[in-house]
């Protein structure tokens, strides 16, 4: 059994809702939104796609992939940043993960235990459609890093995608779906949850102009959350590094 979506689309299909008004919706009320959305759906698709015992964490011949995936729509204008063509200057490990050796969401509290950045898009992921889809976004990198919660029972990982336009970021979202078995991203070695991927994991990914966001998390040990709940929180923990996109949508264009 593989993983479950809210929302299935082949790759090649171009979803993309009309471009919100510059004057839309503020970050906080987006941030309150995502969140909405992420309860919503991901706890329709636990309670109604739940997998059979045995069939969590199922990993392909590459690569374990998310049991729950759900990908976001833009939900804000992300002016200049909608296009590398206005945000020409390549993201660092340093900007992404210096301020985010800790972070938290309400009771969850993440600790940084490896990160980095590659110009090889390719390597860091797995299968065939996902490279394609980032070979035709003009991927020009992938930042990934693994975070342990600071009790020991959870664990996560971060991803950011530098492609050449908010478009091509949807697709990367679209190909990410593992229903579709396009692929994955491959995830880092985390110290204190080694098989990471093997049980029960979530992922939840969005486009923050030409930027693909994902966070990736479980239960350290893998076994399935009492709640889905667990995991969207801990998620908001550990996609706290994404501020370095909103960052540059304020530097950038600020209104």
């Amino acid at each position: 059994m593989g993983g479950t979506s809210a929302r299935t689309k082949p790759a090649d299909e171009e979803i993309w809702p009309e471009p919100a008004g510059r004057g839309g919706v503020g970050k906080a009320v987006v941030a309150v939104l995502v969140v909405l959305v992420l309860v919503a759906a991901g706890a329709a698709a636990w309670f109604l796609f739940r997998p059979s015992d045995g069939a969590a964490g199922e990993e392909t011949a590459q690569g374990p992939v998310p049991d729950v995936y759900v990908p976001q729509s833009p939900g804000q204008d992300a002016g200049k940043v909608a296009s590398r063509d206005g945000d020409i200057r390549p993201f660092t490990k340093g900007e992404l993960f210096d301020g985010m050796k800790k972070v938290t969401y309400r009771k969850y509290t993440f600790t940084l235990k490896t990160a980095e950045v590659t110009e090889d898009c390719a390597a860091a992921v797995w299968g065939e459609l996902l490279p394609q889809t980032l070979a035709r976004g003009k991927c020009t990198q992938v930042a990934r890093a693994g975070y342990l919660s600071d009790d020991g029972q959870y664990a996560g990982v971060f991803v950011a995608v530098n492609v050449v336009d908010q478009r091509a970021a949807q697709q990367v979202l679209n190909s990410l779906d593992p229903a579709l078995n396009g692929g994955f991203v491959r995830a880092p070695e985390i110290e204190g949850a080694p098989d990471f991927g093997s049980g029960f994991t979530a992922a939840y990914s969005q486009a923050i102009g030409h930027y693909v966001i994902m966070s990736w998390v479980g239960r350290a040990d893998g076994e399935p959350p009492a709640a889905m709940n667990e995991l969207i929180d801990t998620s908001l923990a550990v996609q706290k590094p994404e501020e370095f996109a909103w960052g540059r949508i304020v530097l950038l264009d600020p209104r």
